[in-house]
């Protein structure tokens, strides 16, 4: 991993802070000399709550804070911890030191000398130029944390390998120079951006919507508060820049002072709490990004979903902060129309689903084995959607649909009384539909963007402990798919993200992962309830398999909730392949499914002789088939085809994991098929951690493909595969492709793009 202290055996046990750092000068060089040069070689694996040692290198205010000795990622442990969440639970170095123990890696002797040889910044980066050898990289292995120069002097003694970048070519003489030289300048930090006028007008009115004092205005405020707080959000007089809504104790124009919650909903602890758009001083990575447009139009929106909806005779009290509200978003926001709520998710259906697939939490295998490997979501429709027409239904099924963060005493105790819950909800809504026509599901029962949105249909592929979501339909006919509905979504998003705490303990990480686990089978349900009633358990079987386990996991009884589909299918067995085909075809409009790739879909055409035609048409052999090469791959390979031009394509090769089922949460090997796994290649950038990168000159992309199909486990076809497309961790050129692709992003995703994470790259 990129600039990671070290890598060992065990976590080191919590020594003495460490004097805090003496404030920093100002060097005006840093922002576009040294953070250009972290980002690149360093942010690749210190950026989240995933950076080792918590060292995260996002930004100069994450390297002057330091490292820590404590893991975030413990899910076994019994109690929670205090969360470290950069710009937010602490404000300087002294505080995080004070307050959390965290230790400087450059040690600065006065606001103008830090030198290179005291800091284990420059002690590691040194190391690794020095000694350049090979060594095996876990990226889930045991860490150590050295806290001081001489902890750091045994280590290396003792596994001189372990300088930095770990695992990865050392940085080249001219970037190591750049960082030595700033560290002789006293390592100081960068001047404060400022806001133009017009940007800081922009946020005034942001800032003013948020903050507008009726009774409304303050429930509305607090829900979309609660569903962006995660958020990167853009705004239009300042391009190029992100911010995010905050809680703070000041209003403008005075200074911003967060107030720090594990949870959007927890009680502020403030009676007034002012909603601020705060400017974002950090690299943005992929990994975590969620973009979020605030503009003129989309103001305009929220005013007329929210504000010219009819309240009827709801009440506009604020709603309470005890949890056993505050967690339901169904109870404390009842008074909001729920077609005002729903729409307000469907405009943004990319972003929010973004949030709870991609994750905010960085990474997570245990709370993804819960989803498939390739899936898409399409949403159903809210005129469809009873809990949006039935002015009843939501009121009176609202304590069923009450979340895990709640609270509780124990997994299994939690797990129980909210499972209880969904089966309860579940047959209520069932018998709520039956006292209706008993109509069956249409084609038109499924949300088609409003005719122009392109969120109406998802790809989700998983990566192991990432998952990547994008618009459209790729990969062409999934195994699974979802549809969702209001209260599916809504529980997905506080489950997983609003009401999800990476530093909590183990009874809330389970309770959460086993709750989605539920969700999932009501979103499938969902999907299920569009085919004939004969085929819905067929379908359900083969995604839970060995026969039996269907019967196990299907505790929420979900196939009695919709009737027999209205929808006419000419080949009953084939109807699950022929409504995901009619809805990206002719279902939907064009426009919202957007232009379908050509790879996977074969009925689409690759007669172009441009560069990506061709390749598509190659690769076209190797995809969706259970051949032996593809258990070669990683999960997730980006490629680069060379065409000589400034604009060569890229594509992402996913291994498409096959699995038994994914109902159990700690045996995801045991119910692993690697035998039935695929390849898929999609266009762009599919993923957070990509494994491996492949460099195929245009003229040889037949051959790649033919080299790819005669590749089998336990020989040496993949090294020699990699010998000549791979870009191996010990290559020289290892760097120059990472920037390529880091590079390109931008250009071939310009809102989603951010730096990629390189701590799952293959160690061959």
């Amino acid at each position: 991993m990129a600039c990671v202290l070290v890598i060992a055996a065990l976590w080191s046990s919590p020594r003495p802070r460490a004097a805090p750092l003496p404030p920093p000068r100002i060097d005006e060089a840093y922002a576009a000399t040294i953070q250009p040069i972290l980002d690149h070689r360093c942010v690749v694996c210190h950026s989240c709550f995933d950076a080792p040692c918590q060292l995260n290198l996002q930004s100069f205010d994450g390297l002057d804070r330091g490292a820590n000795t404590t893991r975030v990622y413990a899910p076994q442990r019994l109690e929670a911890i205090h969360p470290t969440r950069m710009f937010v639970d602490a404000q300087s170095p002294a505080e995080w030191a004070e307050r959390f123990g965290f230790f400087p890696v450059v040690q600065r002797t006065s606001p103008a000398e830090a030198l290179p040889e005291r800091s284990l910044l420059w002690r590691s980066i040194d190391q690794r130029r020095r000694m350049p050898v090979p060594v095996a990289v876990d990226a889930d292995g045991p860490t150590v944390c050295p806290v001081d120069a001489a902890a750091l002097e045994r280590e290396l003694r003792s596994e001189p390998g372990k300088g930095m970048p770990y695992g990865l070519p050392p940085l080249d003489e001219s970037e190591a120079n750049a960082i030595g030289e700033w560290l002789r300048r006293g390592a100081g930090a960068p001047s404060a951006a400022r806001e133009s006028d017009a940007a800081l007008a922009e946020i005034g009115r942001w800032e003013a919507f948020l903050n507008d004092p009726a009774p409304r205005a303050r429930i509305v405020a607090r829900y979309v508060f609660e569903h962006l707080f995660l958020a990167h959000l853009s705004i239009e007089a300042a391009p190029g820049e992100w911010f995010r809504v905050v809680r703070s104790r000041t209003a403008a124009p005075a200074p911003v002072d967060v107030i720090a919650t594990a949870r959007p909903f927890d009680a502020p602890g403030v009676r007034e709490p002012h909603y601020r758009l705060q400017r974002i001083h950090e690299t943005i990575v992929e990994k975590t990004h969620a973009a979020y447009a605030l503009g003129d139009a989309k103001l305009a929106r929220l005013r007329h979903l929210f504000f010219d909806a009819d309240w009827g005779g709801a009440s506009t009290a604020f709603p309470s902060y005890e949890p056993e509200v505050a967690a339901n978003p169904f109870v404390t926001f009842s008074s909001i129309p729920a077609r005002a709520r729903y729409q307000f998710l469907l405009d943004d259906a990319y972003y929010h689903v973004k949030t709870f697939i991609h994750g905010p939490v960085c990474k997570g295998q245990v709370a993804l084995n819960v989803i498939d490997e390739h899936f898409l979501i399409f949403f159903l429709a809210p005129d469809a959607d009873p809990a949006v027409t039935g002015a009843d239904f939501l009121p009176a099924l609202a304590a069923d649909l009450a979340l895990p963060a709640q609270g509780g005493d124990g997994i299994e105790g939690i797990f129980a009384r909210f499972k209880l819950r969904e089966v309860s909800y579940l047959r209520k809504r069932a018998a709520y539909l039956a006292k209706g026509a008993g109509r069956g599901h249409l084609l038109g029962d499924i949300w088609n963007g409003d005719g122009t949105n392109r969120d109406a249909v998802l790809t989700v592929y998983r990566h192991f402990d990432s998952a990547a979501v994008v618009r459209g339909a790729l990969g062409g006919i999934p195994k699974t798919a979802w549809v969702l509905d209001y209260p599916i979504l809504e529980r997905m998003y506080y489950d997983l993200v609003a009401g999800f705490d990476v530093f909590g303990n183990l009874v809330h990480q389970v309770s959460t992962r086993r709750y989605m686990n539920l969700l999932r089978m009501e979103a499938e349900s969902g999907f299920l309830g569009f085919l004939p009633l004969a085929q819905r358990p067929v379908v359900r079987d083969s995604w839970y398999r060995p026969p039996g386990v269907s019967t196990i996991v299907d505790v929420l009884d979900p196939l009695v909730a919709a009737p027999e589909t209205g929808i006419a299918y000419p080949q009953p067995a084939r109807a699950k392949d022929d409504l995901v085909t009619r809805l990206v075809t002719i279902g939907l409009p064009r426009d919202v499914v957007g232009p379908r790739e050509g790879v996977q879909w074969t009925d689409v055409s690759l007669a172009g002789s441009d560069p990506a035609s061709r390749f598509e048409r190659a690769v076209r052999t190797i995809v969706k088939k259970a051949e032996p090469f593809v258990r070669t791959f990683p999960d997730a390979t980006l490629v680069r085809v060379l065409t000589g031009g400034t604009d060569d394509p890229v594509y992402t090769v996913v291994r498409n994991k096959e699995h038994l089922n994914i109902d159990f949460m700690f045996l995801e090997r045991e119910e692993r098929v690697p035998a039935e796994d695929t390849l898929h290649v999609v266009p762009g950038i599919v993923a957070s951690r990509p494994n491996l990168f492949l460099t195929v000159l245009l003229g040889d992309v037949e051959r790649f493909a033919r080299d790819v199909a005669a590749l089998h486990e336990g020989d040496e076809s993949w090294a020699r595969f990699l010998d000549r497309y791979g870009v191996r961790r010990r290559d020289p050129a290892f760097w120059s492709a990472s920037d390529f692709f880091n590079d390109r992003f931008p250009g071939l995703s310009p809102v989603d793009a951010g730096i990629l994470d390189l701590s799952r790259y293959v160690d061959d």
